[in-house]
């Protein structure tokens, strides 16, 4: 019994020396020190005015992690007790006058943050919200019954976000390059190169007619304006387009017809299949008043990264109503296309032919029963994650020269 005791003494001594020692290498574990950033702004802001306040934003992606402070534009602020990391420096505000309700928005990426007083400044750009916004966007497609792939359900919902009629006679929609997020983006030739975007695509509204839409009143521009609930397509669409305004039809298959809805014009379109379908992994929209007739022979020729030659139209940025970039997976919302001052942000369906969409916020519901969403030129803030698709989201109405909704 006295050797058992022994043995056991023995035991007991040995663990505590050892936890004795990992105690005393835990307390020489050096402690990770937080970080530090000196944050300056320099403003771009043509005939704007200059923003009283600006919201910071820092976000660590691979950390899951965000800072959040304030500053005003002429006042550089320190930013302490940072994680280090890579950080994505997003600076955006608001400001009103004269009826008008002005935008900032200026972001750097990728940008690492492991030592003390990083000097990071960041251009601000202005710009002033539109009255037509993106309400609406499902790109990503659905699966069948039998878990195929169906992408002709898409739609872009367009809301009259104003206290104003609009008339939609002309718009356009555009679609913006590269197709899909990436980090080698083409460059741009010429001094005034920053001052427009460049399409791949364009739809537009016919020019035959006036098409007011009162505020409160949204419009639907949908690849194929069918029911595509119905068994001939796919039962498990999670929508019925017969009733939207406006479809971008081109008969290259059985399954599509021409249904009631009006028929874009196809502006521009270099390549050879006629068809749209934007990309299911999410891309860059734009909405614009052309300056006059869409030209399709007026093309830039751009050479990528890859050595891939593309015919692009150049869009003027000053011409452009909302621009929202939408992106495949959270992880690719740092690949900017867009410059931000159209959109500072970028947002998600985070997967292909899931269903979802991406609908914008409401920021004030009105005693009438209107609402008012969010346009800040920050897709990240002002869109939010929908299970389903829906037309009409949120009681919008539909304009009275649709007869067949």
């Amino acid at each position: 019994m006295k050797n058992r005791t022994n043995i056991f003494l023995l035991i007991v001594v040995a663990l505590f020396t050892f936890s004795c020692e990992n105690l005393t290498d835990l307390t020489n574990t050096k402690r990770v020190e937080g970080v530090s950033a000196n944050i300056s702004v320099t403003l771009n802001l043509g005939d704007a005015p200059t923003p009283q306040l600006l919201n910071v934003k820092m976000i660590n992606y691979n950390e899951n992690y965000e800072l959040t402070t304030t500053m005003t534009p002429g006042e550089p602020i320190t930013v302490d007790n940072i994680i280090p990391g890579i950080y994505t420096v997003t600076l955006t505000g608001e400001e009103y006058q004269d009826g008008f309700a002005y935008n900032y928005s200026g972001s750097v990426v990728n940008i690492d943050i492991i030592d003390r007083d990083k000097a990071i400044d960041v251009n601000v750009g202005a710009s002033k919200s539109g009255a037509l916004v993106f309400k609406e966007i499902y790109y990503c497609g659905s699966r069948t019954p039998s878990n195929g792939s169906y992408f002709r359900d898409q739609f872009y919902e367009i809301y009259n976000n104003s206290e104003s009629t609009q008339n939609v006679r002309g718009l356009s929609i555009a679609t913006i390059n590269p197709l899909t997020a990436t980090a080698n983006l083409p460059i741009w030739e010429g001094e005034d190169a920053d001052k427009y975007v460049y399409c791949i695509t364009i739809w537009q509204v016919p020019d035959d007619r006036d098409y007011p839409v009162e505020p409160g009143e949204s419009i639907i521009i949908a690849q194929m304006a069918d029911n595509h609930q119905r068994d001939a397509l796919n039962p498990s669409s999670p929508v019925n387009l017969l009733s939207a305004e406006f479809e971008t039809y081109v008969n290259t298959t059985a399954i599509i017809q021409d249904n009631p809805a009006i028929n874009m014009k196809m502006a521009f379109w270099p390549s050879p299949t006629p068809q749209w379908l934007t990309t299911v992994f999410g891309a860059a929209f734009v909405l614009f008043y052309p300056d006059g007739e869409i030209d399709p022979n007026s093309t830039t020729e751009v050479v990528s990264p890859q050595g891939l030659t593309t015919k692009n139209y150049r869009i003027p940025i000053d011409n452009i109503v909302d621009a929202v970039e939408a992106v495949n997976t959270p992880n690719h919302i740092q690949l900017k296309r867009m410059p931000v001052l159209l959109d500072a942000g970028a947002v998600t369906t985070d997967g292909t032919y899931n269903g979802k969409s991406l609908a914008r916020k409401i920021k004030e519901t009105l005693p009438d029963g209107r609402n008012i969403y969010f346009d800040t030129n920050n897709s990240s803030e002002d869109f939010e994650l929908m299970e389903s698709a829906r037309i009409r989201r949120y009681g919008a109405k539909a304009p009275a020269w649709n007869t067949w909704k």
